[in-house]
Order: C-alpha cells, then structure tokens, then sequence
C-alpha cells in the first residue's frame, strides 16, 4: 500500500479551513456556514442532501461514490462552534487562530482533502459518507439533529470516524453525560429572619443537604470501576440563593453535571437522581425540582473490531506513534453514531487543548496529520474488506 497520503496538500486545507472560520456559526444557527460546507462538499465530487431537522441548523449528509466496492465508511464532524468570542482569524507561524479552528471547522476541512486525493488517484473503490451537524455545543445543543438524522434517514456503514477527541489513542469507550438543574423551594416569599415564624424551611440548609447527598452518591459511584475509563461521577459547578445577609430567601438553586457508566441507561440514572431527591424533600419540606437534561450517551465499542485495528495501523503509519486502547469521560457525537448505526465508531483528530479556550488555534502540521489518518485509515479498511 503506497503512502498515498504524502499526497495531501497541506496548503489547500488551510485554506478551506480558513474559509471556514470566517463564517461565525455559533450554536444556534449555522445557515450560512452550512451553505458554504455544502459548496465544497459538491466541489469535491458530493451528492449532498441537505435536512433541516430544526429551523436554522442545516444537516448535511454528502455520499461520495468511488466504486462498486460494498465497504462504507463515515465521517462525522459538527459546524457549530461555542458561544465565545474570538479575535479575527489568522494564520501565524504555523497555526491557524480563530473561533472553531480547533473544534472543529479544521477536521472539516481535512476530510474535503482525503475526498480530493481519493478522486485524483482511483485508490479506493467503496462509498464515503460525510455527515456535518449542527447542534453539537452544548448546553444550547445536544446532538438533536444527529439525533433526528438517525431516527429518520437510513444510513448504513461499516464503521465511522468522529472526527475529534482523540488523537494520540483510540477511543473505545466513553461515559454518558447529562448535565442537572436542581432548585429548591418553599412556601411563602422571602423574609426578615427574626420576623419568619419558628421552623420555616430554609433552602440554603436544604441546599446543604443536596450537596452532602451528591458526595455521598460520589463516594458510592468510587466503588464501581468502569472498565477502560474510571468511575462515573456527580459534580457541581454552580449554586445559587438569597439576596441579602439577613433575608431567609424561598429558594436555591444547584447546577452541574452527572456523568455515568455508559452500560447504564439514561432513565435509570434520571429516576435514581428523582427518588433521592424527593426523599429529601419530604423530610424538609420544601419543593425539590430536579431537570435532568442528557448532554450524550456513553457507548463501548469492541477493542478487537477490524475499525480500531485499522485506526490504529493508520496513525502508526502516518504519525508514527502506537495508539493504545483507551476510555474517555468526556463526549462526542460517537455516542449517538455508536448507538443508532450499531458500529464501530472511533474519534481522532487534530489535538484539541485549545477548544473552548479563550485563544482558540490549530497547528497547520496537526491538520496534515490528521487528514494522512484519515486517507489512510480508508485504504486500511478496504485492504480489511478484501482479506
């Protein structure tokens, strides 16, 4: 098999890239960077159908037919970029600098490259399929038109690549996550305290007792080891109550996220949170509220599938270095692929420290990299396919 991917040109994907990332595409509404993704698409050799599952955030499905060969591989990747700000867009000493740079407007431009080589040289004879979403940052997006997609339109493939979330190993496992609002209240309106009668409930004590009972839940989840990630977890990132030093406020609130085992479903993890809650507030009596919203779901996928192995030979090749098997607590769109399409789904792209960091860039070496996985793992399926 030749390395074909010396064949990739840096240049042309940074460009793409850069084309990309001046088009602003927070969550929410992507039209426009959708329209301009779906041009290049075409350009590349695509049949694009274009879903608009929810109003403002396009769905693009581009099929790429290179021959009559049954293998079938999918690459995924999300147009949506987070509510942050950003300098304007720049290209300096090797990096490309600006809001979805990084996460993930670069992966997007790399997969219109392996596409480009893939036509000019007739080295692969299946179907690619290229799905961009955009309701991928959450909280305003959970995956609901990845979601949609797999609900409504039959998509069947050997195996997917997400392409981000990993890139010096290979994702097998990752935990589900759904992130929590919990608001504590009771009767009447706030008060003076030496002017509430004896045993008003307070919230702030019963706020206290929520963040006990979440450390015990903690300490409980610690004794069940998640093989390849560790353990599942409630954490807390934001509360809120009163007003002033002296008034007994009548309500407060918690904020966080729950991440869990991603054998466990998500109904169970929502009714086990909704028991221990109202427990709590019959015995102080208050209202406890709990809105548990799913982020993603967890997904394990086989460590021996012919994908992780092909993955893995990929970037030996490419990158040279040896992927080892490994669990992420954090999410990506694999979970909804992993559980909808029934196959291996695997992540790698560019290095990702800096998505959602207030200077956002990606390292123009990191994209060639990238896209050299990308064309490669495609030859090392179809050498899988062949035996």
């Amino acid at each position: 098999m030749t390395e074909l991917w010396k064949r990739i040109d840096t240049n042309r994907i940074v460009q793409d890239a850069l084309a990309l990332v001046s088009i602003p595409s927070a969550t929410g509404n992507t039209v426009a960077m959708a329209a301009a993704y779906e041009r290049l698409l075409r350009e590349a050799g695509g049949e694009v159908t274009r879903y608009e599952f929810i109003p403002d955030n396009p769905t693009l499905v581009a099929t790429f037919r290179f021959g009559d060969n049954a293998t079938t591989l999918l690459f995924n990747g999300h147009m949506d970029v987070v509510t942050l700000g950003h300098a304007a867009p720049e290209i300096k000493d090797g990096r490309l600098y600006a809001r979805g740079a990084n996460d993930m407007k670069g992966s997007l431009a790399c997969i219109l490259e392996v596409l480009r080589v893939l036509r000019a040289t007739a080295a692969f004879d299946g179907t690619i399929v290229v799905v961009a979403n955009s309701l991928h940052e959450s909280p305003g997006g959970r995956g609901e038109d990845l979601i949609a997609l797999t609900e409504q339109v039959p998509l069947k493939v050997d195996a997917a690549i997400v392409m981000e979330g990993a890139v010096t190993d290979c994702t097998i496992a990752q935990l589900g996550s759904a992130t929590f609002d919990i608001t504590i209240e009771r009767d009447g309106e706030p008060s003076h305290q030496l002017y509430t009668p004896p045993g008003t409930p307070h919230p702030i004590t019963v706020l206290a007792d929520v963040v006990r009972q979440l450390d015990e839940w903690n300490a409980e989840l610690e004794t069940k080891f998640i093989e390849d990630i560790g353990y599942g977890s409630y954490f807390i990132g934001a509360v809120q109550s009163g007003e002033f030093y002296n008034q007994l406020t009548n309500r407060a609130t918690l904020t966080g996220v729950r991440r869990y085992d991603p054998a466990e479903p998500f109904a169970e993890v929502e009714r086990f949170m909704r028991e221990g809650l109202a427990a709590l507030a019959a015995s102080h009596c208050v209202r406890i509220e709990l809105d548990l919203r799913k982020v993603r779901d967890g997904y394990r996928i086989a460590k021996d599938s012919a994908a992780v192995a092909a993955l893995q030979r990929a970037a030996g090749k490419v990158r040279g270095i040896k992927l080892p098997t490994a669990g992420k607590k954090l999410v990506t769109d694999a979970g909804i692929l992993a559980g909808a399409l029934g196959v291996p789904v695997l992540c790698h792209g560019p290095d990702q420290k800096t998505a959602h960091a207030s200077v956002e860039y990606v390292e123009t070496a990191e994209l060639e990299k990238s896209a050299g996985v990308y064309l490669q793992f495609v030859l090392e399926m179809a050498a899988a396919a062949q035996g």
